[in-house]
């Protein structure tokens, strides 16, 4: 009677086969076991490297009869879905619109403003304006989306950038771009996706309950850099590199002869986001507030502002803005001194900011029609009516 060879018999390659079979089995179980699971509950979209990485793009191109670029699935994260034609087509004027959360959350102001610009072209243009808005990006990366959308033959770019240069500095630690290439393939496989989003939901999970336990305002962005406080060099280090990006963005306009509208950024002097260790500050800034001293709050804020760790723009990244428009020929709309026009005691923030540096919807209001104003200047539109 013939008998199975024993592993210890065989050839070495084959012990090594029937050896592995198993593992290789179960992990093809696995793998097609986490496919099935994807069908029903798709993998939480990723986007490795968060835009740090060379390679990172915004839009791919789709479509078959008409060929258009549409936002990719994985930057829906940080921007609005989006698609435009390409080529773009003969009468057709198109705007970029370039910044962080601020213009992320213009969409329907940006939406409303190419239909009244579009109606009032006396030639006939049709107008469209893209939001590059991107959440909680600051000029490094959308330094990387201006070298994009350049490409994608644009008529003017709007510029509106300066909350978030401390809040990247952390994200770039997080983000480790030098392993985008890496997470890319290792998250091919259905398996490894499932792992990171049990072990990401885990995290989410745990980060709520402990906010919630903190009880903190809902008007916290969770994703800020609370509690890091940069030293001194660190903040001069992250201004001259905001002056770099933001001059190299208005350089490579000038190369490609595309103009640019660049706003000064308002910042909340009413309540500003100050770490718990300026207490004092904060509270002096209120006190002059209530005792009707105004012009002193602002002082202090603006000084506070511009010395320390923040989540919104100071004077100082106000300071670089306007002398990059003058040094690149931009147009330049103050949208720091019209907000302040419109507060009741003229400190941007006390009526018309929703927290430390997103504006109201009124706010939003304001800021698109100085925009519309430079905008229609350049593109030989009438002008707006008082």
């Amino acid at each position: 009677m013939n008998e199975t060879p024993e592993i210890s018999k065989l050839p070495r390659w084959k012990a090594l086969c029937y050896s592995l079979l198993p593992m290789l089995v179960l992990l093809g179980g696995l793998e097609g076991g986490a496919r099935l699971l994807e069908r029903a509950r798709p993998p939480l979209p990723a986007d490795y490297g968060m835009g740090f990485d060379d390679d990172s793009r915004v839009f791919m191109p789709a479509g078959v009869l008409r060929p258009v670029m549409t936002t990719r699935p994985q930057k829906e994260i940080s921007f609005i879905p989006q698609r435009f034609p390409t080529p773009k087509p003969a009468n057709s004027y198109r705007i970029f619109f370039l910044g962080e959360s601020n213009v992320n959350y213009l969409q329907w102001n940006i939406e409303d403003l190419a239909e009244r610009l579009s109606a009032e072209d006396p030639g006939g243009r049709r107008f469209e304006l893209i939001n590059m808005g991107g959440l909680a990006y600051g000029s490094h990366r959308l330094l990387r989306v201006a070298r994009e959308i350049i490409n994608y033959e644009p008529d003017l770019v709007l510029i509106y950038i300066g909350h978030n240069e401390f809040e990247e500095m952390e994200q770039q630690e997080l983000a480790a771009p030098q392993r985008a290439a890496v997470q890319r393939e290792v998250y091919r496989s259905a398996f490894m996706r499932l792992l990171r989003d049990t072990a990401a939901n885990a995290r989410i999970a745990w980060m709520r309950y402990r906010l919630s336990r903190a009880k903190l305002s809902p008007e916290v962005n969770y994703l800020a850099t609370f509690g890091r406080d940069f030293s001194p060099e660190e903040i001069d280090r992250r201004m001259a590199e905001y002056k770099k990006n933001m001059g190299d963005m208005l350089a490579l306009c000038q190369e490609h002869r595309v103009p640019v509208i660049m706003g000064v950024v308002a910042t909340n002097l009413w309540k500003p986001d100050l770490l718990d260790k300026y207490k004092d500050a904060r509270d002096e800034i209120a006190r002059l507030y209530t005792a009707g001293d105004y012009q002193g709050g602002m002082a202090l804020a603006r000084k506070m502002l511009r010395t320390t760790s923040r989540h919104q723009a100071s004077d100082a990244e106000n300071e670089i803005i306007r002398d990059l428009a003058q040094e690149y020929g931009a147009a330049l709309v103050d949208i720091e001194a019209a907000i302040a026009q419109a507060e009741p005691h003229g400190v941007t923030g006390e009526t018309l900011f929703s927290d430390r540096c997103h504006v109201s919807e009124e706010g939003k209001t304001i800021l698109v029609r100085e925009y519309e104003r430079a905008t229609r200047r350049i593109a030989g539109l009438p002008g707006l009516t008082p």
